[in-house]
Protein backbone atom coordinates (compact mmCIF):
# COMPACT_ATOMS: atom_id res chain seq x y z
CA UNK A 1 0.00 0.00 0.00
CA UNK A 2 2.89 2.29 0.61
CA UNK A 3 3.52 2.83 -3.12
CA UNK A 4 -0.49 4.48 -3.12
CA UNK A 5 1.20 7.42 -1.44
CA UNK A 6 3.01 8.44 -4.40
CA UNK A 7 -0.20 8.19 -6.62
CA UNK A 8 -1.08 11.53 -6.55
CA UNK A 9 2.51 13.08 -7.77
CA UNK A 10 3.14 10.22 -10.66
CA UNK A 11 -0.79 10.68 -11.95
CA UNK A 12 -0.63 14.76 -12.49
CA UNK A 13 2.40 13.68 -14.41
CA UNK A 14 0.80 10.94 -16.12
CA UNK A 15 0.78 12.04 -20.61
CA UNK A 16 -2.22 9.70 -21.20
CA UNK A 17 -5.39 9.11 -18.57
CA UNK A 18 -5.86 5.75 -19.40
CA UNK A 19 -2.09 4.83 -18.42
CA UNK A 20 -2.97 6.18 -15.41
CA UNK A 21 -6.13 4.09 -15.41
CA UNK A 22 -4.31 1.15 -16.06
CA UNK A 23 -1.71 1.70 -13.27
CA UNK A 24 -4.49 2.26 -10.68
CA UNK A 25 -6.36 -1.26 -11.45
CA UNK A 26 -3.22 -3.19 -10.65
CA UNK A 27 -2.35 -1.21 -7.85
CA UNK A 28 -5.49 -1.46 -6.97
CA UNK A 29 -6.49 -5.21 -7.06
CA UNK A 30 -3.23 -5.67 -5.48
CA UNK A 31 -4.07 -3.85 -2.47
CA UNK A 32 -7.49 -5.08 -2.45
CA UNK A 33 -6.87 -8.42 -2.38
CA UNK A 34 -4.45 -8.15 0.63
CA UNK A 35 -6.19 -5.76 2.33
CA UNK A 36 -9.07 -7.55 4.67
CA UNK A 37 -10.53 -3.92 5.74
CA UNK A 38 -14.39 -3.45 4.98
CA UNK A 39 -13.46 0.33 4.31
CA UNK A 40 -13.24 0.10 0.88
CA UNK A 41 -15.39 0.16 -2.42
CA UNK A 42 -14.02 -0.82 -5.43
CA UNK A 43 -15.25 0.23 -9.04
CA UNK A 44 -14.98 -1.43 -12.43
CA UNK A 45 -15.05 0.84 -15.02
CA UNK A 46 -13.84 1.45 -18.76
CA UNK A 47 -14.24 5.42 -17.95
CA UNK A 48 -10.68 6.63 -17.05
CA UNK A 49 -12.10 10.06 -15.60
CA UNK A 50 -12.96 8.02 -12.41
CA UNK A 51 -9.28 8.06 -11.38
CA UNK A 52 -9.05 11.92 -10.09
CA UNK A 53 -13.03 11.53 -9.38
CA UNK A 54 -11.80 8.71 -6.67
CA UNK A 55 -8.89 11.04 -4.96
CA UNK A 56 -11.84 13.83 -4.81
CA UNK A 57 -14.03 11.30 -3.01
CA UNK A 58 -11.32 9.95 -0.89
CA UNK A 59 -9.91 13.12 0.73
CA UNK A 60 -14.07 14.86 1.39
CA UNK A 61 -13.60 12.09 4.19
CA UNK A 62 -11.57 9.44 6.12
CA UNK A 63 -14.31 6.81 6.28
CA UNK A 64 -14.46 5.41 2.90
CA UNK A 65 -11.41 4.35 0.36
CA UNK A 66 -12.83 4.18 -3.26
CA UNK A 67 -10.35 1.49 -5.35
CA UNK A 68 -10.49 1.94 -9.53
CA UNK A 69 -9.88 -1.50 -12.19
CA UNK A 70 -10.03 -0.61 -15.52
CA UNK A 71 -12.07 -2.89 -17.63
CA UNK A 72 -12.74 -2.28 -21.09
CA UNK A 73 -16.16 -3.35 -20.96
CA UNK A 74 -16.90 -3.86 -17.35
CA UNK A 75 -20.46 -5.51 -17.93
CA UNK A 76 -19.46 -7.69 -20.14
CA UNK A 77 -16.88 -8.48 -17.51
CA UNK A 78 -19.86 -9.58 -15.20
CA UNK A 79 -20.26 -12.11 -13.38
CA UNK A 80 -16.32 -11.14 -11.50
CA UNK A 81 -14.54 -14.20 -11.81
CA UNK A 82 -13.93 -16.55 -8.84
CA UNK A 83 -9.82 -15.35 -8.60
CA UNK A 84 -10.54 -11.91 -8.63
CA UNK A 85 -12.20 -9.49 -6.94
CA UNK A 86 -15.35 -8.20 -7.32
CA UNK A 87 -16.77 -4.65 -7.98
CA UNK A 88 -19.08 -3.16 -5.78
CA UNK A 89 -19.86 -0.21 -8.52
CA UNK A 90 -19.60 -0.72 -12.25
CA UNK A 91 -19.70 2.00 -14.12
CA UNK A 92 -19.33 1.81 -18.22
CA UNK A 93 -21.26 2.01 -21.31
CA UNK A 94 -23.76 -0.04 -22.65
CA UNK A 95 -24.44 -1.53 -19.46
CA UNK A 96 -28.43 -1.79 -19.90
CA UNK A 97 -28.72 -4.62 -21.32
CA UNK A 98 -31.64 -6.89 -20.48
CA UNK A 99 -28.75 -10.00 -20.46
CA UNK A 100 -26.75 -8.28 -17.72
CA UNK A 101 -29.70 -6.61 -15.48
CA UNK A 102 -29.30 -9.04 -12.97
CA UNK A 103 -26.16 -8.37 -11.89
CA UNK A 104 -27.45 -5.06 -10.96
CA UNK A 105 -28.89 -4.51 -7.26
CA UNK A 106 -32.15 -2.20 -7.84
CA UNK A 107 -31.12 1.25 -6.81
CA UNK A 108 -34.58 2.46 -6.27
CA UNK A 109 -34.67 2.79 -2.24
CA UNK A 110 -31.87 5.51 -2.48
CA UNK A 111 -34.50 7.86 -4.55
CA UNK A 112 -37.12 6.98 -2.19
CA UNK A 113 -35.29 7.73 0.80
CA UNK A 114 -34.58 10.88 -0.63
CA UNK A 115 -30.74 10.11 0.09
CA UNK A 116 -30.13 10.64 -3.95
CA UNK A 117 -32.53 13.79 -5.58
CA UNK A 118 -34.37 12.74 -8.41
CA UNK A 119 -35.05 15.81 -9.33
CA UNK A 120 -31.45 17.02 -9.98
CA UNK A 121 -31.54 14.43 -12.99
CA UNK A 122 -32.92 14.42 -16.75
CA UNK A 123 -35.94 13.15 -16.16
CA UNK A 124 -36.28 10.79 -19.49
CA UNK A 125 -32.21 9.92 -18.79
CA UNK A 126 -32.99 8.52 -15.38
CA UNK A 127 -36.28 7.18 -16.66
CA UNK A 128 -34.24 4.93 -19.36
CA UNK A 129 -32.53 3.32 -16.62
CA UNK A 130 -35.49 1.91 -15.34
CA UNK A 131 -37.31 -1.19 -15.61
CA UNK A 132 -40.98 -1.53 -14.51
CA UNK A 133 -40.49 1.93 -11.70
CA UNK A 134 -37.20 -0.08 -10.88
CA UNK A 135 -34.04 1.79 -11.02
CA UNK A 136 -31.31 -0.62 -12.06
CA UNK A 137 -28.60 2.31 -12.84
CA UNK A 138 -28.22 5.84 -12.57
CA UNK A 139 -26.87 7.68 -15.40
CA UNK A 140 -24.06 9.46 -15.15
CA UNK A 141 -23.18 11.29 -18.70
CA UNK A 142 -24.09 11.73 -22.13
CA UNK A 143 -23.05 13.58 -25.51
CA UNK A 144 -25.18 14.41 -28.38
CA UNK A 145 -24.74 15.10 -32.07
CA UNK A 146 -23.16 18.57 -32.98
CA UNK A 147 -22.93 20.19 -36.52
CA UNK A 148 -19.87 22.38 -36.16
CA UNK A 149 -18.77 25.11 -39.12
CA UNK A 150 -16.45 27.80 -38.84
CA UNK A 151 -17.13 31.15 -37.73
CA UNK A 152 -16.17 32.70 -40.95
CA UNK A 153 -19.25 30.47 -42.55
CA UNK A 154 -21.72 31.77 -40.86
CA UNK A 155 -23.92 33.55 -42.90
CA UNK A 156 -24.52 30.48 -44.35
CA UNK A 157 -26.70 29.56 -41.10
CA UNK A 158 -29.51 31.08 -39.97
CA UNK A 159 -30.35 28.92 -36.67
CA UNK A 160 -29.12 29.56 -33.53
CA UNK A 161 -29.02 26.49 -31.45
CA UNK A 162 -30.43 23.49 -33.09
CA UNK A 163 -30.02 22.19 -36.69
CA UNK A 164 -31.95 19.38 -38.82
CA UNK A 165 -30.22 17.50 -41.35
CA UNK A 166 -32.78 18.93 -43.99
CA UNK A 167 -31.59 22.42 -43.32
CA UNK A 168 -27.77 20.70 -42.73
CA UNK A 169 -28.33 19.43 -47.02
CA UNK A 170 -29.81 22.73 -47.43
CA UNK A 171 -27.18 25.11 -46.46
CA UNK A 172 -24.62 22.43 -47.53
CA UNK A 173 -26.20 23.53 -51.31
CA UNK A 174 -26.03 26.87 -51.35
CA UNK A 175 -22.49 26.64 -49.94
CA UNK A 176 -21.32 24.47 -53.06
CA UNK A 177 -19.19 25.86 -56.06
CA UNK A 178 -17.50 24.00 -59.12
CA UNK A 179 -14.60 25.99 -60.99
CA UNK A 180 -14.71 25.89 -64.80
CA UNK A 181 -14.02 22.44 -65.28
CA UNK A 182 -17.32 21.49 -63.52
CA UNK A 183 -15.39 20.24 -60.43
CA UNK A 184 -16.38 20.78 -56.75
CA UNK A 185 -14.07 23.14 -54.91
CA UNK A 186 -16.52 23.70 -52.16
CA UNK A 187 -19.02 21.10 -51.15
CA UNK A 188 -21.16 21.70 -47.89
CA UNK A 189 -21.47 18.11 -46.19
CA UNK A 190 -22.00 14.59 -47.46
CA UNK A 191 -23.13 12.20 -45.10
CA UNK A 192 -21.06 9.15 -46.28
CA UNK A 193 -17.45 11.41 -44.80
CA UNK A 194 -19.23 10.39 -41.39
CA UNK A 195 -19.72 7.18 -40.72
CA UNK A 196 -21.38 7.65 -37.49
CA UNK A 197 -23.58 10.24 -39.16
CA UNK A 198 -25.14 7.62 -41.31
CA UNK A 199 -25.88 5.99 -38.08
CA UNK A 200 -27.79 8.93 -36.20
CA UNK A 201 -29.48 9.95 -39.07
CA UNK A 202 -31.18 6.89 -39.51
CA UNK A 203 -31.75 7.15 -35.67
CA UNK A 204 -33.53 10.25 -36.58
CA UNK A 205 -35.84 8.84 -39.47
CA UNK A 206 -36.83 5.69 -36.70
CA UNK A 207 -34.26 3.07 -37.23
CA UNK A 208 -35.31 1.82 -33.76
CA UNK A 209 -32.32 0.05 -33.18
CA UNK A 210 -33.23 -2.27 -29.86
CA UNK A 211 -31.16 -5.26 -27.99
CA UNK A 212 -32.51 -8.66 -29.29
CA UNK A 213 -30.37 -11.40 -27.96
CA UNK A 214 -27.03 -11.36 -28.90
CA UNK A 215 -28.17 -9.10 -32.14
CA UNK A 216 -30.77 -6.37 -32.38
CA UNK A 217 -34.50 -5.35 -33.80
CA UNK A 218 -34.97 -2.56 -36.15
CA UNK A 219 -37.83 -0.96 -37.88
CA UNK A 220 -37.27 -2.41 -41.54
CA UNK A 221 -39.66 0.56 -43.03
CA UNK A 222 -37.56 3.23 -41.29
CA UNK A 223 -34.35 2.49 -42.51
CA UNK A 224 -35.31 1.83 -45.73
CA UNK A 225 -36.77 5.10 -46.02
CA UNK A 226 -33.44 6.40 -44.75
CA UNK A 227 -31.62 4.69 -47.56
CA UNK A 228 -33.48 6.63 -49.86
CA UNK A 229 -33.28 9.63 -48.26
CA UNK A 230 -29.37 9.29 -48.32
CA UNK A 231 -29.37 8.49 -51.49
CA UNK A 232 -31.61 11.49 -52.56
CA UNK A 233 -29.41 14.03 -50.12
CA UNK A 234 -26.15 13.04 -52.30
CA UNK A 235 -28.16 13.25 -55.74
CA UNK A 236 -29.62 16.61 -55.09
CA UNK A 237 -27.05 17.98 -53.30
CA UNK A 238 -23.19 16.83 -54.29
CA UNK A 239 -24.65 14.79 -57.66
CA UNK A 240 -23.02 11.37 -57.45
CA UNK A 241 -21.42 9.73 -54.06
CA UNK A 242 -18.44 9.25 -56.52
CA UNK A 243 -18.04 13.09 -56.71
CA UNK A 244 -18.30 13.17 -52.72
CA UNK A 245 -15.49 10.77 -52.22
CA UNK A 246 -13.42 12.18 -55.04
CA UNK A 247 -14.00 15.54 -53.26
CA UNK A 248 -12.77 14.31 -49.43
CA UNK A 249 -10.12 12.44 -51.57
CA UNK A 250 -8.68 15.77 -52.99
CA UNK A 251 -9.64 18.74 -49.85
CA UNK A 252 -10.74 15.99 -46.60
CA UNK A 253 -7.20 14.61 -45.73
CA UNK A 254 -6.65 17.00 -42.20
CA UNK A 255 -8.44 16.28 -39.11
CA UNK A 256 -12.46 17.45 -39.46
CA UNK A 257 -12.09 21.32 -37.26
CA UNK A 258 -8.68 21.70 -39.85
CA UNK A 259 -11.23 21.96 -42.66
CA UNK A 260 -13.41 23.90 -41.45
CA UNK A 261 -10.66 26.18 -41.05
CA UNK A 262 -9.51 25.48 -45.06
CA UNK A 263 -13.11 26.38 -46.23
CA UNK A 264 -13.66 23.56 -48.79
CA UNK A 265 -16.46 22.31 -46.51
CA UNK A 266 -19.19 24.09 -44.46
CA UNK A 267 -20.08 21.44 -41.88
CA UNK A 268 -18.60 18.69 -39.73
CA UNK A 269 -20.22 16.07 -37.99
CA UNK A 270 -18.89 15.76 -34.31
CA UNK A 271 -20.56 14.08 -30.73
CA UNK A 272 -20.19 17.14 -28.03
CA UNK A 273 -17.28 15.09 -26.54
CA UNK A 274 -15.08 15.00 -29.22
CA UNK A 275 -15.99 19.04 -30.19
CA UNK A 276 -14.76 20.01 -26.54
CA UNK A 277 -11.84 17.96 -26.76
CA UNK A 278 -10.69 20.83 -29.02
CA UNK A 279 -8.45 22.78 -27.41
CA UNK A 280 -9.69 26.27 -26.72
CA UNK A 281 -7.81 27.55 -28.90
CA UNK A 282 -9.22 26.02 -31.58
CA UNK A 283 -12.78 26.08 -30.56
CA UNK A 284 -12.55 29.93 -30.50
CA UNK A 285 -12.56 29.46 -34.53
CA UNK A 286 -15.42 27.72 -34.67
CA UNK A 287 -19.34 27.51 -33.26
CA UNK A 288 -21.78 24.58 -33.36
CA UNK A 289 -25.28 23.56 -33.52
CA UNK A 290 -27.09 20.75 -31.74
CA UNK A 291 -28.24 18.10 -34.43
CA UNK A 292 -32.30 17.27 -34.07
CA UNK A 293 -35.33 16.25 -36.02
CA UNK A 294 -39.16 16.86 -34.27
CA UNK A 295 -37.74 18.70 -31.41
CA UNK A 296 -35.73 15.38 -30.13
CA UNK A 297 -32.12 15.67 -30.09
CA UNK A 298 -30.76 11.79 -29.93
CA UNK A 299 -28.75 11.01 -27.15
CA UNK A 300 -25.29 8.97 -28.10
CA UNK A 301 -25.14 5.56 -27.63
CA UNK A 302 -22.34 5.98 -25.23
CA UNK A 303 -24.34 6.91 -21.99
CA UNK A 304 -22.45 5.92 -19.57
CA UNK A 305 -24.56 4.64 -16.54
CA UNK A 306 -23.88 3.41 -12.71
CA UNK A 307 -24.79 0.21 -11.70
CA UNK A 308 -24.48 -1.74 -7.63
CA UNK A 309 -23.09 -4.88 -8.20
CA UNK A 310 -25.94 -7.35 -6.84
CA UNK A 311 -23.08 -9.69 -4.97
CA UNK A 312 -20.84 -6.18 -3.92
CA UNK A 313 -19.14 -7.05 -1.30
CA UNK A 314 -19.26 -3.44 0.71
CA UNK A 315 -23.08 -2.13 -0.27
CA UNK A 316 -22.73 0.49 2.51
CA UNK A 317 -19.84 2.10 1.13
CA UNK A 318 -21.21 1.88 -2.47
CA UNK A 319 -23.96 3.77 -1.21
CA UNK A 320 -22.24 6.51 0.15
CA UNK A 321 -19.83 6.97 -2.94
CA UNK A 322 -23.27 7.42 -4.91
CA UNK A 323 -24.38 9.59 -2.64
CA UNK A 324 -21.79 11.84 -2.78
CA UNK A 325 -21.21 11.32 -6.81
CA UNK A 326 -24.78 12.49 -7.46
CA UNK A 327 -24.65 15.84 -5.64
CA UNK A 328 -23.39 19.17 -7.41
CA UNK A 329 -20.94 20.30 -4.83
CA UNK A 330 -19.70 16.88 -6.16
CA UNK A 331 -19.10 17.06 -9.27
CA UNK A 332 -18.26 20.42 -9.48
CA UNK A 333 -15.19 19.61 -6.86
CA UNK A 334 -14.57 16.89 -10.05
CA UNK A 335 -14.32 19.30 -12.63
CA UNK A 336 -12.20 21.76 -10.33
CA UNK A 337 -10.05 18.82 -9.48
CA UNK A 338 -9.26 17.89 -13.20
CA UNK A 339 -8.89 21.16 -14.43
CA UNK A 340 -5.84 21.97 -11.95
CA UNK A 341 -4.35 18.53 -12.51
CA UNK A 342 -2.74 20.24 -16.18
CA UNK A 343 -3.28 17.10 -17.56
CA UNK A 344 -1.45 16.45 -21.18
CA UNK A 345 -4.89 15.25 -22.50
CA UNK A 346 -8.08 16.53 -23.20
CA UNK A 347 -11.31 15.47 -21.66
CA UNK A 348 -14.76 16.93 -21.51
CA UNK A 349 -17.08 16.97 -18.57
CA UNK A 350 -18.33 14.54 -16.02
CA UNK A 351 -17.02 11.30 -17.25
CA UNK A 352 -16.25 12.60 -20.85
CA UNK A 353 -19.85 14.19 -21.09
CA UNK A 354 -22.33 16.41 -19.82
CA UNK A 355 -23.60 15.41 -16.64
CA UNK A 356 -26.73 14.03 -16.10
CA UNK A 357 -27.13 16.44 -13.51
CA UNK A 358 -28.97 19.50 -15.08
CA UNK A 359 -28.15 22.34 -12.78
CA UNK A 360 -24.34 21.09 -13.21
CA UNK A 361 -24.34 21.34 -16.78
CA UNK A 362 -26.59 24.84 -16.67
CA UNK A 363 -24.65 26.76 -13.91
CA UNK A 364 -21.09 24.84 -13.89
CA UNK A 365 -20.31 23.52 -16.54
CA UNK A 366 -20.22 27.47 -18.47
CA UNK A 367 -17.59 28.44 -16.24
CA UNK A 368 -15.57 25.27 -17.81
CA UNK A 369 -16.62 25.75 -21.45
CA UNK A 370 -17.56 29.43 -22.03
CA UNK A 371 -19.07 27.86 -25.43
CA UNK A 372 -21.75 26.94 -23.35
CA UNK A 373 -23.31 30.17 -22.46
CA UNK A 374 -25.21 30.40 -26.02
CA UNK A 375 -25.92 26.94 -26.41
CA UNK A 376 -26.94 24.32 -23.87
CA UNK A 377 -28.71 21.11 -24.79
CA UNK A 378 -32.74 21.75 -24.12
CA UNK A 379 -34.12 18.90 -21.14
CA UNK A 380 -36.74 18.66 -22.82
CA UNK A 381 -35.77 17.59 -26.22
CA UNK A 382 -33.13 15.03 -24.94
CA UNK A 383 -34.14 11.40 -26.35
CA UNK A 384 -32.15 8.54 -24.55
CA UNK A 385 -30.70 5.94 -26.49
CA UNK A 386 -32.36 2.64 -26.30
CA UNK A 387 -31.39 -0.44 -24.51
CA UNK A 388 -28.69 -2.01 -26.63
CA UNK A 389 -26.54 -5.48 -26.89
CA UNK A 390 -23.09 -5.46 -24.96
CA UNK A 391 -21.47 -5.39 -28.27
CA UNK A 392 -23.23 -2.85 -29.68
CA UNK A 393 -20.29 -0.67 -30.99
CA UNK A 394 -19.23 -3.65 -32.83
CA UNK A 395 -22.35 -4.49 -34.93
CA UNK A 396 -22.59 -0.70 -35.25
CA UNK A 397 -18.90 -0.63 -36.78
CA UNK A 398 -19.35 -4.10 -39.10
CA UNK A 399 -23.40 -4.14 -39.87
CA UNK A 400 -25.34 -1.34 -39.76
CA UNK A 401 -22.65 1.71 -41.40
CA UNK A 402 -21.34 -0.50 -43.49
CA UNK A 403 -25.04 -1.38 -45.12
CA UNK A 404 -25.68 2.11 -45.21
CA UNK A 405 -22.43 3.09 -47.06
CA UNK A 406 -23.08 0.64 -49.64
CA UNK A 407 -26.75 1.77 -49.65
CA UNK A 408 -25.69 5.33 -51.15
CA UNK A 409 -22.60 3.49 -53.11
CA UNK A 410 -25.38 1.48 -55.08
CA UNK A 411 -27.09 4.01 -56.74
CA UNK A 412 -27.25 2.73 -60.62
CA UNK A 413 -24.38 3.89 -63.01
CA UNK A 414 -22.21 3.83 -59.45
CA UNK A 415 -22.35 1.18 -58.04
CA UNK A 416 -19.11 -0.60 -56.76
CA UNK A 417 -20.22 -3.28 -54.72
CA UNK A 418 -23.58 -5.50 -54.33
CA UNK A 419 -25.27 -4.34 -51.08
CA UNK A 420 -25.88 -7.39 -48.70
CA UNK A 421 -28.82 -7.55 -46.55
CA UNK A 422 -28.70 -6.61 -42.64
CA UNK A 423 -29.70 -10.27 -42.19
CA UNK A 424 -26.88 -11.38 -44.35
CA UNK A 425 -24.16 -8.78 -42.50
CA UNK A 426 -25.79 -10.16 -39.01
CA UNK A 427 -25.26 -13.36 -39.70
CA UNK A 428 -21.04 -12.90 -40.88
CA UNK A 429 -20.80 -10.87 -37.75
CA UNK A 430 -22.01 -13.87 -35.84
CA UNK A 431 -20.32 -16.28 -37.24
CA UNK A 432 -16.97 -14.18 -36.95
CA UNK A 433 -17.58 -13.17 -32.81
CA UNK A 434 -19.33 -16.28 -31.64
Amino acid sequence: MKLLKNLRSNFARAPFLFAAVYIFSLLFTSCARNNNSKNTVVIWTSCSELVPYTEVFNTSQNKVKALVVYKKNPADALPAAKDEVPPDLVIGSLMRSERKRKQFRSLSYLFTTGEVNDSLFYTNLLDSCKRKDTVFQIPVSFNVPAAVFSVDNEKYIEENYLISPEQIKNYSISFNKKNKNGLYTQMGFAPQWYPDFLYTFARINGGKFTESGISFAWNADSLDRTVQLLKSWTSEANNSPVEEQDFAFKYLYTPPYKQLMSRHCLFAYMPSNNFFALSKTQRESLDFRWIQANNKIPVEDSMVTLGLYHKAPHKDNAEQFIKWFFTVDAQQAMLEHVKNMNLNTSTFGIAGGFSTLKQVNEKIFPIYYTDLLANMPVADYLEAPAVLPLRWESLKEKVIIPYLSDSINSESGTARTTNRTIEERISDWSKQFY
